[in-house]
């Protein structure tokens, strides 16, 4: 992608603002021409107060100020200069507003862009990508994109003033104007090659900050493992060659633009010396007239550093913009398979026929699988590890679609429903027991934004959860802290399932809900699962046999596929796989 390319694409995403801040930048441009106007009568009126040999721009100038009765005095020249140089610089404030306003509105409408597309996505979309680099691209990538309209701001407003300082020593001189400007093309020729230099370091740029901030993502959520492995300084110096990785090129990156703009000031100073000498020696132009054609170029020279300086860093901006712009179509790519048909209310089964699912390149997790569930029933679903069970979940939420065979609720596909609304009538409670770093009571609102009060704490009573919130000195006004840190694992996954049961769900489904709990934690959640098991239809993943003792169908998994299926009596009484886990677990001898 060029630069002309990427200012087109930003263009037809916001060209109502590009056309507004195009006129004010038009306008900014035309005030500056007329305030160096302003200064060649000026000059003429100090070398020659009776205003003969004076210049024509002078005496356009005079007339002008005759239709406002204003008698060319030095003083009334020097108002008419004042005032448009003051008029100028307002505007010239006002175009930086216009920029700024931009750049951070296209900012949002990218991040809003971007997290819609994330989150329409499937699950897929999560699960294969990089956390590091997700994070980098809203951190980063966006605020580059937000800058890059700064710079294509600047670029086009320097631009326009370029051209419009550019009109005012054409029209004294268009020879001595036409040597000065060629002059800075030639010069400012070597500075265009950096710009496929810019785009390399912008690629790299880009890279290295994904890296490093995968790093420092990873090393915050695996804090308990380096910490309890005493491996802090291994882990830092890890962290501390991949931000010096990024700050290699970062110098690099960020110095081209600065080479850009102060490498051609000799070459501009050379222009202009020569344009003076060759303008009083060859030319005859007038001392006021050479006056204003080295303002002008004092002015155009610059500009044309600023222009080529943003034209460079532009390139350097693009592989931002081209990694956002690559999530999202990616995200586009996996979104969620959803059909129209509203969810309302679970009426008699949901039915498992023949799912077959594989990941990409791998032989199949789940082969054939037929399993039905009853409305106000317990199901379980228990297997050793890697027998597919949590597979089989996400397939019963939505997350994945099965490549053969189908999953249907009340005798209709699954993805003939909004899988939204059937998601918001469903209670989840996965193996990580995730809360957000907010109160017990904001925690428990996020899945029923509208329950009461008395439903939080009837939720809680029914998860046993009520009792140990009430024991902390803030109840359930208390911050958990990040994903739950300040809670026990036991207090967590109690949080978690009130949270689900809030909601009232016509299905809930709990995966391992207690493989990672002592003997007691496990014994409340058993506990409050046979309170709930009364009021809706509950799936359990289960590891340990014992959560899923009272469960009224249990199917036993074995390498993808459906081996046994009875209840907890049925399979104890068999020689068979689930009887050989309760032993293992020492269920029975």
């Amino acid at each position: 992608m060029n630069v002309y390319c990427f200012i087109k694409i930003l263009f037809k995403k916001f060209h109502l603002r590009t056309i507004l801040n195009a006129s004010v930048f038009v306008a900014n441009g035309l005030l500056e021409m007329i305030s160096v106007l302003t200064v060649v009568p000026l000059v003429d009126v100090f070398l020659h107060s009776d205003l003969n040999n004076i210049s024509g721009i002078t005496e356009k100038w005079i007339a002008l100020m005759g239709l406002f009765n204003m008698l060319p005095t030095k003083l009334n020249f020097i108002v008419v200069m004042m005032f448009s140089i003051t008029v100028a610089s307002i505007l010239g404030i006002l175009t930086q507003y216009m920029i700024l306003q931009t750049k951070y509105a296209i900012e949002k409408e990218l991040r809003k862009e971007t997290l819609n597309s994330f989150f329409n996505a499937s699950w897929h979309f999560f699960a294969g990508g990089e956390r590091g680099i997700f994070i980098n691209t809203f951190n980063r990538e966006m605020v580059v994109v937000g800058n890059s309209l700064n710079s294509i701001g600047t670029m086009f407003s320097g631009s326009i003033r370029l051209i419009f300082y550019a009109v005012v020593p054409i029209y004294i001189s268009w020879q001595a104007t036409a040597i000065a400007i060629g002059m800075g093309l030639v010069f400012s020729l070597p500075f265009v090659m950096l710009r496929r230099l810019s785009y390399r370091f912008g690629q790299e740029f880009t890279s290295t900050s994904n890296r490093f901030n995968q790093k420092l993502q990873e090393s915050f959520e695996a804090a308990k493992v380096i910490l309890g492995y005493g491996n802090q300084r291994k882990n830092v110096i890890q962290i501390e060659e991949s931000f010096d990785e990024h700050c290699k090129v970062a110098i690099k990156s960020q110095l081209i633009p600065f080479i850009t703009a102060k490498g051609f000031e000799p070459f501009a100073w050379f222009s202009v010396i020569f344009t003076i000498y060759y303008s009083i020696t060859y030319l005859n132009v007038t001392i006021a007239e050479v006056a204003i054609i080295v303002y002008a170029l004092f002015k155009i020279f610059p500009l044309m550093a600023t222009v080529n300086r943003d034209k460079n860093s532009l390139t350097g901006f693009i592989p931002s913009y081209e990694q956002i712009d690559s999530l999202n179509k990616q995200a586009r790519l996996q979104v969620q398979k959803t059909g129209n048909l509203p969810f309302r209310k679970f009426e008699n089964t949901i039915t498992c026929k023949g799912v077959t699912y594989a990941y990409s390149n791998h032989k199949p997790v789940l082969s054939d699988i037929d399993i039905v569930i009853e409305k106000g029933k317990t199901v379980a679903i228990v297997g050793e590890s890697g027998a597919g069970k949590s597979t089989l979940i996400d397939i019963l939420i939505g997350f994945c679609e099965p490549h053969n065979g189908i999953v249907t609720v009340d005798g209709i596909s699954l993805f003939e429903y909004d899988i939204k609304s059937f998601r918001q009538k469903t209670g989840f409670v996965p193996q990580d027991s995730i809360l957000f770093h907010d109160t017990i009571r904001n925690n428990l609102l996020w899945s029923y934004d509208t329950a009461t009060e008395n439903e939080v704490e009837e939720a809680c009573k029914l998860a046993n959860a009520h009792d140990f919130i009430m024991e902390m000195p803030e109840g359930y006004n208390t911050v958990v802290g990040d994903r739950g840190v300040r809670l026990s694992g036991g207090q967590r996954q109690r949080i978690v399932l009130a949270r689900a049961l809030l909601r009232k769900p016509e299905l809930l489904i709990l995966d391992e809900a207690t493989s990672s709990l002592d003997s007691q934690s496990e014994t409340l959640i058993q506990e409050a699962i046979e309170k709930i098991a009364h009021q809706t239809t509950v799936v359990i993943i289960a590891h340990r046999l014992s959560t899923i003792a009272n469960a009224d169908w249990i199917y036993v998994l074995e390498e993808g596929r459906v081996v046994e299926q009875g209840t907890y009596g049925e399979l104890i009484g068999l020689k068979s796989s689930f009887k050989r886990m309760a032993e293992l677990q020492g269920l029975v001898k």
